[in-house]
């Protein structure tokens, strides 16, 4: 599938804990991946799952990126450790995802 192609179908505004928000990621080819949810965390609540592909970023306090603020970011390999050094800046944010259910369905 085409990335222009590709659309996000989780999407959740949420803020920074003490701990963070809850969510881990990795990096890898074709994406950055959650590999971890704390347990009743929004994203959690919000139907996010393991191995679901984070799609993209915005800060909801209008403070990142720089150049351009409150801007939603699609995370590309040109920019992934750009977004996610972005998402470690925000207190408040809007994360969006493919699902790993809907990867798979558009590869059948």
């Amino acid at each position: 599938m085409d990335d222009d192609d590709r659309a996000a179908d989780i999407s959740i505004n949420i803020h920074k804990g003490s701990n963070g928000y809850g969510i881990y990621f990795t990096q890898k080819a074709d994406g950055i991946f959650v590999t971890k949810l704390d347990a009743n965390s929004e994203a959690v609540r919000a139907g996010v799952q393991v191995q679901d592909e984070l799609y993209s970023v915005q800060d909801l306090d209008k403070v990142q990126p720089a150049h351009a603020p409150g801007d939603e970011i699609v995370v590309k390999a040109d920019n992934y450790h750009s977004a996610l050094e972005m998402v470690r800046q925000m207190k408040y944010c809007k994360l969006a995802f493919i699902s790993h259910s809907a990867m798979a369905f558009a590869e059948d």
